[in-house]
């Protein structure tokens, strides 16, 4: 059955606003449309499937649809909990789900991994006979395999690793899109390796490829555009014209989504994009390609072709470097090799450690293994250097040690090599230190210095004389680069077109390289296996270390690519942390989506998506989503509906057979009331265990109503046996659990049946037997704590061992759930009949039974009468003047004492109001209560397990709602958004600022606090929102009155507005929000050069770095042209013609150097 395809409750209604008629706007009049057609084979289903009766009555199908919608309730019980925890791939769904699941028939996977058959090369060729790109080598099998799905315009997966050749998969859907006349988009993560793809595009594809980044355009009317996300999103939500042309959209480096700040950005295009536009997705491997393809598939309503391999074309060699040797400790795919770490330890000892080591092996101490190695190598250490706080294996090297390890690296012919550091710092203190070294020839020094001088010829004579330039110049002359993002953007490409070339022999790195720059090496080296990672220092995560490490081995150069890992201390990295980084899974592809404000104004614009329906497609709800429709919730809930329609009208036109019973419907809402109140007493005098101070003893008189299970009423009972820890089951819910045995007194209309199967060989004394007496039925039942209407003050002294042994229960069968199981109850003898009359029929041998068993008989039989009357009292006493309730307080005296004490007494209070408002209702003293009662029972059950039902299938359960519903009141606090989710000006306003937070600028336009501000000033205090580095923020004596205050006005309005989310429930503390959103640091470096003086002055106003000054300079460009826009907007001309003159005020020299990339 398909389907549930076409009609899917992922995309179901929307409350935010959109009047749209897509995909999101159907609800529930779609999924009656799809139970109408299916009415047929439900009806038989019902029939068949649920009960084992060949015909059922109306009863029996409510029943069968509650004993349904109770098992699926329960299987997304635990759906619920893991939303709350984390997002959960596979989330645990009831057995028949599970089973569904794994048959092809009932269920289509969106991911698709079967692979095109192709044995040998000239099949390929046959399958392509007019290919859209030739290529100057013969493809690997996933390549071809990626090719064929490209030519059928199918979407594709590809992960595999670093250098393995996944780009051929890009360039050929360009290579499509140009022989169709339409585009190819290629997205990249950073705008650095954008730039270098466009160099790559349009060396293979010529004039017909365009670059658009946020502060240029090139050819934007290419058929190949190369773009951030962020530029994709931001074309997607203006509806920009060229989307319509789009025929392939590639994703570069998709594993990027789990960055938490910008993963959301790639989960928001994904969604947004055209159903007519083809997907190309290429990834690094990771553990869950299927899930996220899955999700992309169910998404976009079409398949996703997986393309795995763990080919890797140059096999890797892993080293530690100890001892100025390299010692292996894992080849290609050879397991983890604990000889060359125990060789790596040895080589670390100090000599006379190592001596004693000796002596010990040839004194036939035992050679001991790594670990213990290691372990002895810690103390010395220790002893050796007393000061170190750090760990051993943490040590940095000296000066002494880098110029060893560049030795080695020249002389076994390992270069060019990348080393990564993870800090700036580290990777200029190590270049530093080769200062002495000069790794190139004179033929090279002679390539570079001509390509430098090219370089830094763009530069003014005052930018060129800037000291980094000088510096970086002279590193690259010798062989040796640093790349980090402290960098001048032009000496960082500099530096990479260098490395590419073979001219810079050593690079050090931070990981940004790796992440952004597509330029293997022969050799990489880790300085460190530990990172900062914006919280805290921590070891390289698998996916982290195969991700740098794969940039070791060039296709068609190098037969091994190697990795070293530098131990500069006495001890090499523990031996489990090495382990795990070289053999472990990669880091799972995780969904960092969040709502902002931004989005959800753009999306209350557009027609085509709501808010609801963005989160429901979001890759954090899939498994939610996936499990209400794998499980065909929307169809249970239309029988649901439909079947409490019926009832409704059935119990409407039934109220003439309630003559004395018309108000039953209030009470049983009156009697659930004090059913739930008297369970939440009992379970707290019950919690110290033993009887609950008497309120359970043997012989105590209780009422109990188990309608729909048992079909009594406030039926008197007798207790047996107490609630005790031992009637817990393992799978406990608390109290809901307990239960107590008792002797029911079964209703009058109550019925026998001379065959009951259920009562074969049950005896008195077990449970769930059934047994007459006095012209009446009782049964042994368990009663649970939720089903005892009352606790009365009346006991009666009996033996409950005659009644109840828990031996003779061992074998008792189970009464069902649904139905009355006493249909066919076998009975006692009456008391009018010879109480011996049954004894030869029961004994063994017939005649021969002793005359003691006889008379024990006798005595079980007066004891059950004596019973029997005692409860037939009560029930009369009820009927009467009402039993005398129980005083629960003395129960539970000595629990407690003071408030809590108070807090208990009032609740008895209140039960006892309760009990005394079920007794004032007509209904409580029918004597057919129970039939009627059970109608409005199953009615009502019905009710509330179809409201739960719509509940999960409704927006109200998705996780994000309430952050939703909370954002938006504050958007409309603030004159964002209307009352009817319409966007005002204001919002319109923020919906054009996308680089910082759009709030902030929204209110300082409408405040007016820019028209008073000039030029320089305006973007000096702009830079506080988009420069990200924490820096000494006080703001100089020197800078204007004026410019001073802009800055005071931002922070009070970043802070009123942190105080407003507060206040809406959002977790957001005003100070963190303020200086999150604000920083300072650059305030004063940007005014100044906004003024006009040079890069080289303003960069003796600060420590940060040069690199991070440009970056931040240009993006206020970028920043500068959105508030214009906002100014346009308002209408504000004076605003606009300012933002123009402070964008031409810092666009020049060296921060707005053209890319050697692009030009």
């Amino acid at each position: 059955d398909k389907s549930y395809f076409e009609d899917d409750s992922l995309f179901g209604d929307s409350t935010s606003g959109s009047d749209s008629d897509s995909d999101d706007s159907g609800d529930e009049s779609d999924l009656t449309d799809e139970v109408e057609k299916a009415d047929d084979e439900e009806k038989s289903n019902e029939a068949t499937t649920v009960l084992p009766e060949e015909s059922q009555s109306p009863t029996d199908e409510i029943d069968s649809l509650l004993i349904e919608l109770n098992q699926t309730l329960e299987s997304s019980d635990p759906l619920s909990k893991s939303k709350s925890q984390s997002t959960s791939i596979h989330p645990p769904m009831s057995g028949a789900a599970s089973s569904k699941e794994a048959d092809p028939k009932s269920r289509k996977s969106w991911a698709v991994t079967d692979y095109i058959p192709i044995t040998t090369s000239s099949d390929f060729h046959s399958l392509l006979p007019n290919p859209a790109l030739s290529f100057p080598f013969e493809l690997d099998d996933f390549q071809k395999q990626a090719v064929l799905r490209l030519e059928r315009s199918e979407c594709v997966f590809l992960a595999a690793h670093t250098s393995a050749g996944k780009t051929v998969c890009a360039e050929y859907a360009i290579a499509l899109a140009k022989k169709h006349c339409t585009r190819a988009i290629y997205t990249s993560p950073i705008k650095a390796l954008s730039n270098q793809k466009y160099r790559d595009f349009r060396n293979k594809f010529g004039e017909d490829v365009g670059l658009i980044t946020g502060d240029m355009q090139i050819n934007a009317d290419g058929s190949c555009l190369i773009m951030t996300t962020e530029i994709l999103r931001s074309m997607l939500y203006r509806g920009a014209d060229l989307v319509r042309d789009i025929e392939w959209v590639i994703f570069d480096e998709v594993h990027y989504i789990n960055d938490s700040e910008r993963g959301v950005v790639w989960e928001e295009v994904i969604i947004m994009l055209p159903d007519y536009v083809n997907l190309i997705f290429l990834s690094a491997t990771t553990p869950n390609t299927i899930e996220f393809s899955e999700w992309i598939g169910r998404t976009k309503r079409k398949p996703v072709h997986v393309i795995r391999t763990n080919y890797r074309p140059v096999p890797l060699s892993h080293h530690l470097w100890a001892g100025h040797k390299m010692h292996a400790i894992m080849e290609g795919k050879s397991g983890f090799s604990p000889k060359g770490y125990a060789e790596a330890t040895k080589a670390l000892m100090p000599a006379a450690a190592r001596e004693a080591e000796e002596k010990k092996k040839k004194g036939g101490g035992g050679g001991g293994n790594a670990k213990g190695t290691a372990g002895r190598g810690k103390p010395t250490a220790a002893s050796t250097r007393p000061g170190s706080k750090m760990l051993s294996w943490q040590q940095q090297g000296s000066k002494q040690d880098w110029i060893s390890l560049t030795r080695h690296l020249e002389r076994e012919g390992l270069m060019p090599t990348v080393t990564f550091s993870f800090s700036k710092k580290k990777c200029e203190e190590i270049a530093d230190n080769l200062r002495s070294l000069d790794l190139n020839t004179a033929a090279e020094r002679n390539l570079v210095q001509s390509f430098a001088i090219q370089t830094v010829a763009r530069l003014s004579p005052k930018d060129q004389c800037l000291p980094q330039v000088i510096k970086t110049v002279e590193m690259v002359k010798r062989g040796i680069g640093v790349h980090h993002g402290g960098l001048l953007p032009i000496l960082k490409e500099m530096v990479e077109i260098l490395f590419s070339r073979g001219l810079v022999k050593i690079l050090f790195a931070t990981e940004t390289f790796a992440m952004g720059v597509n330029m293997p090496a022969r050799c990489v080296v880790f300085n460190s296996i530990r990172k900062h990672d914006g919280v805290q220092f921590r070891e390289l995560q698998p996916g982290e270390y195969t991700q740098m490490a794969g940039r070791a081995g060039r296709r068609g150069l190098d037969k091994v690519g190697t990795v070293i890992l530098c131990c500069f201390g006495d001890t090499p990295p523990p031996q489990t942390i090495l382990r795990n980084m070289l053999t472990g899974s990669s880091t799972k592809l995780q969904s960092q989506f969040r709502l902002t404000y931004t989005m959800i104004l753009n999306l209350l614009r557009v027609e085509d998506m709501s808010v609801e329906g963005m989160i429901k497609r979001s890759f954090s709800e899939f498994a939610t989503q996936r499990a209400l429709t794998t499980n065909e919730y929307p169809k249970l809930l239309t029988r649901g509906t439909k079947t409490l329609l019926k009832l409704d009208e059935e119990f409407k036109q039934d109220a003439d057979s309630r003559i004395s019973c018309e108000d039953v419907e209030e009470y049983y809402f009156a009697s659930r009331k004090v059913l739930s109140s008297n369970n939440q007493l009992l379970s707290y005098i019950l919690g110290s265990g033993g009887t609950g101070g008497g309120a359970f003893v043997a012989g105590r008189v209780i009422l109990v109503t188990s309608a729909r299970k048992h079909q009594y009423v406030r039926a008197p009972a007798i207790v047996l046996r107490s609630p005790d820890a031992s009637s817990k089951s393992s799978n406990s819910n608390g109290a809901d659990d307990l239960v107590c045995i008792c002797m029911v007194l079964l209703p009058q209309s109550f019925t026998s049946s001379k065959d009951d199967e259920q009562q074969k060989g049950l005896k008195l004394g077990a449970l769930n037997y059934v047994g007459d007496a006095n012209g009446r039925f009782f049964a042994i039942h368990k009663v649970h704590l939720n089903d005892i209407l009352l606790v009365s003050s009346t006991k009666y002294k009996i033996d409950s061992k005659i009644f109840y042994k828990e031996d003779a229960s061992k074998g008792a069968r189970q009464v069902p759930s649904f139905g009355n199981p006493f249909a066919s109850a076998r009975s006692m003898k009456s008391r009018d009949d010879n109480p011996f009359a049954g004894m030869k029929v029961r004994g063994k041998n017939g005649d021969t039974s002793s005359q003691s068993k006889g008379t024990g008989l006798s005595q079980e039989t007066q004891l059950v009468d004596e019973a029997m009357s005692y409860l037939v009292n009560a029930e009369n006493a009820e009927m009467n003047s009402g039993l005398d309730l129980l005083d629960l307080r003395d129960c539970a005296k000595s629990m407690h004492q003071g408030n809590s004490a108070m807090e208990f007494g009032s609740a008895c209070d209140r039960l006892e109001h309760e009990i005394a408002i079920v007794r004032q209702f007509r209904s409580h003293y029918h004597p057919n209560l129970e039939r009627h009662y059970v109608t409005v029972e199953r009615k009502e059950t019905l009710r509330s397990r179809v409201e739960t039902l719509r509940h999960l299938l409704s927006n109200e359960s998705l996780q994000l709602f309430p952050d939703f519903l909370q954002r938006k009141a504050m958007l409309q606090s603030l004159g964002y958004v209307d009352e009817n989710d319409t966007v005002c000006l204001k919002g319109r306003v923020a919906c054009e600022v996308n680089t910082c937070e759009g709030l902030i600028v929204t209110e300082m336009v409408f405040e007016g606090m820019l028209n008073e501000l000039e030029p320089a000033e305006i973007v000096a205090s702009l830079s506080a929102l988009l420069f990200q580095e924490k820096t000494d923020e006080d703001l100089d004596s020197e800078l204007p009155e004026r410019l001073v205050s802009s800055c005071e006005r931002m922070k009070a309005i970043a802070i009123d507005l942190g105080q407003r989310q507060k206040d809406f429930g959002l977790p957001v503390d005003p100070l963190e929000y303020c200086s999150n959103s604000l920083k300072m640091g650059l305030v004063h470096v940007v005014y100044e050069w906004a003024t006009g003086v040079p890069f080289s002055s303003i960069c003796e106003l600060t420590d940060v770095q040069e690199g991070s000054i440009v970056r931040c300079i240009t993006r206020l460009d970028e920043l500068c042209r959105e508030v214009r826009n906002c100014a346009r907007v308002v209408g504000n001309p004076t605003l606009y013609r300012k933002m123009e003159a402070a964008s031409e005020a810092i666009k020049r020299d060296i921060v707005f150097a053209s890319s050697l990339y692009v030009s």
